[in-house]
């Protein structure tokens, strides 16, 4: 209760000192010229333009709203706003009208059947077809009393108007309007209006009428009955707020003209309108007058900002909302919106501060500007073209988590609360997908593919969306089942300690364990469902190595079952996958992987002596057979001499189709006979290699 009794004597205090320094009389700089020909004006606004006049005529003792449009320097006969006048019919009171700044608001007063009781205060919006139907501005500002002559500054944040009372007090002449009080109401954020509050009583003197707010959002501009003279009847006054809620103590404007009643001034283009009434015949009557104010009178400056909103895709305007801020306390100072037809915009606001100002519409992406106006000679100021975007581009990276490789992928964004409705992505190179997704709306991108676990992300666009494009990785987990890798003594079956390399033939992808890590010649491996892989072990000294390869997509088994031979005289070990071309001696690039092999296992291995045998099938000659199998196993032991082994621990022989395994009977038992062994000759303890034991 103290700090709003400070506030008060604050309030009063600005008061007393403007009062102290500001005549209490200012005039004009030129002499009132009167606007049209009308004469049965009973109230009117003025577009900021000069160039349209809505106005409320009085005919048959009912006021209905009119417009006039200046053309060529005249002014063209009032047509009724129909859409309005009789929406709901004939016979209400319509009167009071007010522009807003960007003349795409219409505000005024009636009695239409949903009034909160008496004259309520009404709007209608213009369209491409002229001004819609009225809609009651409700609660709190309308009541049972009468509320008139609305004004509404050009960010939409206060509305200034009048309500009725009833007042013997004052002895105004005879057929005077009817005195009012002048009250103010704010926009809260919710975008909806507070309750009214009375303006301060060095405003509200007794009997005033028809405030209405400057462009400056500062200055106000009114009637009122001086009650020292209450005979002259209404005359026009000037007052600015200069803090907050502070007045300046209102300032009468001498016209220097008869004594008629002077009501609703309005300043348009440094213009000040106003309404003559008089009273001829026992008639009322009024007519339109403007004067030029003298600088004195006039608002704050005022800069307007003017640019344009569109569409980036389609080019076409947009209806935006524009929201200016305080950047230092973040508090709203307005709220403006740019135009359905053109997307134009004018955001007028006070010289020698600092604003930001927010974009949004509904559906489409938020944008932001700065307006800075605090130095005269570098002032920030909107761009004139602002491009918002109704979707986005989100490219979609899909690839293996454990590799890192790309997939090949299906992908969609699906709306949650529109089931089955999805986006699909756009391949644009392997792994890498595009969308075009409307903003707005939350989103679930989902990726999958075949051997992989499905993967997803939310994906939200109902906010403040800056940037036309995002990218996104979704890593998708590959599918595996264990795999049980048993290592056993060919001649004895008990365990055995060995290297396993695991390698992947479907995809880049190495799985290793040392020979610590097989315990009792077992080890689990989890393997992609699916996939094709190369089985290499590697025995511990003294044994042989063991390669296969093992298709999970056809194999039923879980389970891989390596013998490995022990490293002694007269064993024979089967090399795999050894090829030549066709009647050649001449190794085939498949075979080194396998030949790589067998040179690791001699190094691995110095003590051991070898004879590299080489095997053909019954086509041929035994003779071109017997030729062939020698060149093909010295083939072999050449690869191996290039490889560091030394010559004295190599044999080579040709066997032709002397030493069949099978009977070549069939082709397959054909491919079985062509083949490459090593026969084991020696194992020397020192692993030294003496000539004389060849």
């Amino acid at each position: 209760m103290k700090f709003q009794n400070l506030k008060l004597r604050f309030k009063v205090l600005v008061v007393i000192v403007f009062l102290n320094l500001t005549p209490q009389l200012l005039l004009p700089a030129s002499f009132p010229e009167r606007v049209g020909t009308w004469e049965n004006i009973t109230s009117f606004s003025v577009s900021p333009s000069e160039d349209y006049i809505v106005m409320s005529i009085s005919i048959i003792g009912r006021n209905q709203l009119y417009e006039s449009y200046l053309k060529e320097g005249v002014w063209t006969e009032p047509d009724p706003i129909e859409t309005i006048n009789v929406h709901f019919g004939e016979g209400f009171e319509i009167a009071g009208p007010f522009l807003s700044f960007d003349g795409r608001k219409l505000y005024y007063h009636a009695n239409f059947p949903d009034t909160k009781g008496g004259l309520d205060i009404y709007y209608s919006e213009k369209t491409a077809k002229g001004w819609s139907p009225p809609k009651n501005i409700g609660e709190p500002i309308n009541t049972s009393a009468n509320e008139l002559f609305p004004s509404i500054d050009a960010g939409e944040s206060r509305m200034f108007f009048s309500r009725e009372i009833a007042t013997t007090e004052i002895r105004k002449p005879k057929d005077s309007p009817n005195c009012t009080t002048i009250h103010m109401a704010l926009k809260n954020p919710l975008g909806r209006w507070d309750a009214p509050s009375v303006l301060h009583e060095q405003i509200n003197r007794g009997c005033e009428h028809g405030a209405r707010i400057a462009i400056d959002g500062k200055t106000l501009y009114f009637s009122a009955v001086e009650t020292a003279n209450a005979k002259e009847g209404f005359n026009l006054y000037f007052t600015q707020e200069i803090l907050k809620d502070s007045w300046l103590l209102p300032m009468k404007i001498d016209l220097g003209i008869d004594e008629d009643s002077r009501i609703l001034p309005q300043l348009t283009k440094g213009n000040l309108h106003f309404l003559k009434r008089s009273v001829v015949k026992k008639i009322p009557v009024g007519s339109i007058f403007r004067v030029q104010l003298d600088e004195n009178l006039m608002p704050k400056k005022t800069i307007v900002s003017r640019g344009k909103i569109i569409d980036l895709a389609t080019r076409q305007p947009i209806e935006a909302e524009l929201t200016v801020f305080d950047p230092t306390t973040l508090a709203v100072i307005g709220k403006f919106s740019s135009d359905k037809l053109s997307g134009e915009f004018e955001i007028p606001l006070l010289d020698g501060q600092n604003y930001i100002v927010d974009i949004r519409k509904q559906g489409f992406s938020f944008a932001s500007f700065q307006l800075d106006y605090r130095k005269e000679d570098e002032k920030i100021t909107n761009p004139e073209i602002i491009e918002l975007f109704q979707k986005i581009e989100l490219v979609l990276a899909v690839y293996d988590n454990e590799i890192f490789r790309p997939l090949e992928a299906k992908v969609y964004a699906e709306n949650p609360n529109q089931k089955g409705k999805r986006t699909e992505g756009v391949r644009i190179a392997p792994g890498i997908f595009s969308f075009s997704i409307p903003m707005g709306q939350q989103y679930i991108i989902t990726a999958e593919a075949e051997k992989f676990e499905i993967n997803s992300f939310d994906f939200n666009l109902t906010g403040d969306i800056v940037f036309a494009k995002f990218e996104r990785n979704l890593p998708l987990v590959p599918r595996k089942k264990a795999f049980d890798i048993v290592i056993s003594d060919k001649d004895t079956q008990e365990g055995v300690m060995a290297e396993v390399v695991i390698t992947n033939l479907n995809r880049e992808e190495t799985i290793f364990f040392s020979a610590k890590d097989v315990k009792d010649g077992k080890i689990t491996a989890m393997l992609r469902e699916g996939d094709q892989y190369e089985f290499t072990i590697r025995g511990a000294q003294g044994y042989s190595f063991h390669n296969q390869i093992v298709d999970l997509g056809k194999q039923e088994t879980s389970e891989l079952k390596a013998e490995l031979v022990s490293l002694k005289a007269k064993t024979t070990i089967r090399l795999n996958n050894i090829n030549f071309g066709s009647n050649s001696a001449e190794l085939a690039t498949e075979s080194f992987p396998e030949l790589n092999r067998v040179v690791q296992l001699l190094k691995d291995n110095p003590a051991i002596v070898i004879e590299i045998g080489a095997h053909t099938d019954n086509v041929g000659s035994d003779r071109y057979n017997l030729t062939l199998s020698e060149k093909r196993a010295q083939s072999v032991v050449n690869y191996l001499l290039d490889n560091a082994i030394p010559t004295d621990r190599i044999v080579s022989k040709g066997y032709g189709m002397k030493k069949p395994m099978v009977p070549n009977t069939t082709d397959e038992n054909r491919a079985l006979n062509r083949r490459v062994e090593f026969n084991i000759l020696e194992v020397r303890e020192d692993g030294t290699y003496s000539a004389e034991s060849n």
